[in-house]
């Protein structure tokens, strides 16, 4: 009996012991296989957002971690969102502000470096579970006041304020577009052109596919009862239409393509530009789609009354003498 159970056992521990090398060999062939899939989305992922290294210099987090803030933003978690059970706890609060202050603080000095210009106020954000009613609605608010100089009346920023929740703050599109607004709103400037701006650096660098440029504008251009193109009556920032869809990429396809006409520098010098003269200060409410051009031509080097008239603006060549007596006559 002894030399049976010697032979079996002689016979059974091989079987086994390949087993286990079996296991062995698959659970590393299984991770081997999850590190290729996981290699894969990210590669994936890096085509399809903008990734920034996080600028986390400066980034200063609350006692509770409910506020926080860095050279250039604020960050506050609504009483809703820190009810959540995701941010209920300090901990939480503070290694997702370090993330995100990081973050805006890259973008802060992308855009800076792409238009040459910067807020003079920190830009103040609020995260929320949800905002307004629901969740999937993002805004910027440009807060400003009226200051009269002489016989001049200026519009001197106060303070910017954004509101995210956080559905929409988590979409990397959506954060690029609400953080340009953050910049350009301070030019009180066309709506058609400010989100113009504002979707190219979502779908150019946020990597977002929400509003593609069409292929033509003269084959696309849509007009309104008198004619005009229906850009000149967008008047508020938001909306979900076909029209709204289409105002979106079509003032999109129009940045997109004087840029692609100028070079990588023409917004950077017509902001400068802008910014030099400082005559949207003046203005009784956001510049006219002529007053643009004017400083779209000057970037350009030539004239664009002819392109805009094109596509159905109803645009006209001005100077800034024109401007200036348009603005004085107020």
């Amino acid at each position: 009996m002894v030399s049976i159970t010697y032979i079996i056992r002689r016979k059974v521990l091989p079987f086994f012991l390949l087993v286990a090398i079996c296991l062995i060999c698959s659970c590393t062939a299984l991770q081997e296989a999850s590190q290729r899939r996981q290699q894969r989305f990210a590669e994936k992922d890096k085509n399809r957002y903008l990734l920034l290294a996080a600028n986390k210099e400066g980034v200063q987090i609350g006692k509770d971690a409910i506020k926080s803030e860095s050279a250039h933003y604020t960050l506050t978690f609504s009483d809703d969102l820190q009810a959540d059970k995701a941010f209920d706890e300090v901990e939480e609060r503070n290694e997702f502000a370090q993330s995100a202050l990081g973050y805006m603080e890259s973008l802060y000095d992308q855009m800076h470096k792409l238009y040459g210009f910067q807020p003079e106020h920190k830009i103040h954000v609020t995260l929320h579970k949800v905002y307004r009613g629901v969740t999937t609605v993002a805004t910027t608010t440009t807060q400003y006041r009226q200051e009269y100089k002489g016989n001049e009346s200026l519009k001197i920023i106060t303070g910017i304020k954004m509101d995210f929740p956080l559905a929409m703050y988590k979409q990397p599109g959506v954060r690029v577009h609400e953080l340009t607004h953050a910049f350009t709103n301070i030019y009180f400037l066309p709506t058609w052109f400010n989100e113009g701006i504002a979707v190219m650096m979502q779908t150019e660098w946020g990597k977002d596919t929400g509003h593609p440029k069409f292929s033509s504008l003269e084959n696309n251009t849509k007009r309104n009862l008198d004619g005009i193109n229906d850009l000149e009556d967008w008047a508020s920032h938001g909306g979900t239409s076909k029209l709204t869809q289409w105002r979106y990429s079509y003032a999109y396809t129009i940045v997109a393509e004087l840029h692609r006409r100028f070079g990588s520098d023409f917004y950077l010098k017509v902001f400068r530009l802008m910014e030099a003269d400082q005559l949207h200060n003046k203005l009784p409410s956001k510049m006219s789609t002529s007053f643009l051009i004017y400083y779209l031509s000057q970037a350009a080097g030539v004239d664009l009354v002819p392109f805009f008239n094109k596509l159905d603006f109803n645009a006209r060549k001005l100077n800034k003498q024109d401007i200036i007596r348009h603005i004085s006559n107020r």
